[in-house]
């Protein structure tokens, strides 16, 4: 039973670094093409929600005494 604990914990951290990951790429991408404001500001709050998520569930790992992650924070272009 505790196995399947582990595969399900490690696929949910896999899922939402990829999230994370995702989100962080379209926000970069659209800076970098030159969208529109209102995009970038839609694109810029999914990266930062995505990140709560993993900081929520980094949090509830340090509670139950499970392995964190390392977040790593977005570094805005000076164009905005």
């Amino acid at each position: 039973m505790e196995y399947w604990v582990i595969f399900i914990d490690m696929k949910l951290i896999d899922t939402i670094s990829n999230v994370v990951t995702e989100a962080k790429e379209a926000y970069e991408l659209a800076c970098d093409k030159g969208v529109p404001e209102r995009e970038l500001d839609r694109l810029e709050k999914n990266y930062y929600e995505s990140l709560k998520l993993l900081r929520i569930y980094e949090n509830l790992g340090k509670r139950e005494n499970k392995p964190s992650l390392t977040i790593f924070p977005l570094i805005l272009p000076d164009i905005l």
